[in-house]
């Protein structure tokens, strides 16, 4: 399965002045077929590859050490390998020793012509709610790479790539597809939607094409993510907030007012008594916190005092997990034109996060609401989500309180720019192309 991570890793490896590389990133999402089958198997003669929740050895010398001399010591004679540009040291789940990151700062100031790559999941939840408080984390010592499950790019990218070349010419040179086209793109989309970018369960559904054996492996890994909640926090009471906060995301996003409110998960409790689930959560990866602007909005982007949020969760097959919606429902026209628009703005959330886009949105008087706003070249770009046509009153309440300038339309229309409004209307399946452009400050 491609991945456009690799790209990136390759980028580091052949560069003169790299540090050592972190991939974060949830369970689940393919950081280890990343490192050691796409890169390590394909790439590389020969590499040192340590599983540190097999290898329970290693991982009981790692931690009674951070002195990278003695690291390469005992790996090398462990594994009667030399560890050189030519035979990189790849550490994975390094979230069961986090000794191994304090060492990773000693490896970038001793050792920084060797290639060591570390991955893991749950570190940053490990360090902040574990007994690991006291590890010194490796601040500016470190390149660091956030992987996320396969985004629409991705799949299409293993799917259909010819479509894919089609969709980024039709988005760069401002033109519309001609309407077969445009219904393919998007039947390609609900495809997606339907399934999902998480690997296994992407890979189980192109194997079988079947919707139920997609559903089993679903279960499981959400089954897993509620079990991974008990990792790390030793307070039950906590462990079972993060898990009610974890399980409420659709149905807070399914209502007329999407902040999500705790007191309709626990009566009589506020957001501050389950602030530490959130800040797990999103620690983990598997939710997306987006923070509420109102009024003027001022740059750079950050967040306010109001105590006013949404949660997204990190990939769709989870986020149709948790509606429990038919998966067929995307592929059935009749249903899918029933079906709920935060399906739709779930998806865009992740498309923006994947290019490291942090999360806003804005809301104003008389139900008004802008789903995600974002920086972009200095200026800030407003942007909704509707299924189709839809009104744009909200947009017009937007600009009352800010400066006109571009704003961004994302639905099942096909592409298209109102000079006059200066309002560009966007489809779904182009979403990956307007976040790439924002994330490089482009528009």
């Amino acid at each position: 399965m491609k991945r456009l991570a690799l790209d990136e890793l390759l980028k580091w490896y052949k560069s003169n002045k790299r540090k050592p590389l972190v991939i974060w990133g949830a369970r689940q999402v393919g950081k280890t077929y990343l490192i050691k089958t796409l890169f390590g198997d394909q790439y590389l003669d020969d590499y040192v590859y340590i599983d540190l929740k097999r290898d329970e050895e290693s991982c009981a010398y790692f931690k009674e050490t951070v002195d990278p001399t003695k690291y390469l010591t005992y790996i090398e004679a462990k594994f009667n390998k030399k560890i050189s540009n030519e035979c990189p040291l790849i550490i994975d789940e390094v979230q069961t020793c986090s000794n191994v990151l304090t060492a990773l700062k000693y490896f970038n100031q001793d050792y920084s012509d060797l290639p060591i790559i570390v991955t893991g999941s749950l570190v940053r939840t490990a360090l902040q709610f574990g007994d690991n408080k006291d590890v010194l984390y490796p601040v500016g010592k470190i390149h660091s790479v956030n992987l996320y499950p396969l985004g629409f790019e991705e799949y299409l990218l293993n799917t259909n790539e010819k479509l894919l070349d089609i969709i980024k010419e039709a988005y760069k040179t401002k033109n519309a597809l001609d309407d077969g086209l445009h219904q393919v793109a998007l039947n390609a989309l609900y495809d997606y939607l339907s399934v999902g970018g998480m690997p296994e369960i992407l890979n189980t559904f192109l194997e079988t094409k079947s919707y139920i054996e997609t559903e089993e492996v679903v279960n499981d890994i959400y089954d897993n993510y509620l079990a991974d909640m008990a990792s790390y926090v030793k307070s039950v009471e906590q462990i079972l907030k993060n898990r009610a906060v974890y399980e409420n995301v659709f149905s807070q996003l399914n209502k007329k007012n999407k902040n999500f409110k705790v007191s309709q998960v626990e009566k009589g409790k506020s957001n501050r008594d389950y602030s530490n689930a959130y800040e797990w959560l999103s620690l983990a990866k598997i939710i997306h916190k987006s923070s509420n602007k109102m009024g003027k909005v001022t740059l750079p982007l950050t967040s306010d005092d109001s105590g006013l949020f949404r949660l997204y969760l990190m990939d769709e097959s989870l986020f149709v997990h948790q509606s429990n919606i038919k998966r067929t429902d995307f592929i059935v026209h009749d249903k899918r034109n029933d079906m709920a628009g935060i399906f739709y703005e779930n998806y865009v959330a992740n498309e923006l996060v994947a290019k490291d886009i942090p999360l806003y949105y804005w809301t104003g008087k008389n139900e008004n609401e802008v789903e995600f706003i974002a920086e972009s070249n200095g200026r800030v770009v407003p942007i909704e989500v509707k299924k189709g046509k839809g009104k744009m009153n909200s947009l017009s309440a937007f600009r009352n309180h800010n400066p006109k300038s571009l704003a961004i339309k994302i639905s099942s229309n096909n592409y298209g720019y109102d000079e006059e409004q200066q309002l560009l209307t966007l489809p779904l399946y182009m979403t990956f192309l307007l976040a790439d452009d924002i994330s490089k400050g482009n528009l």
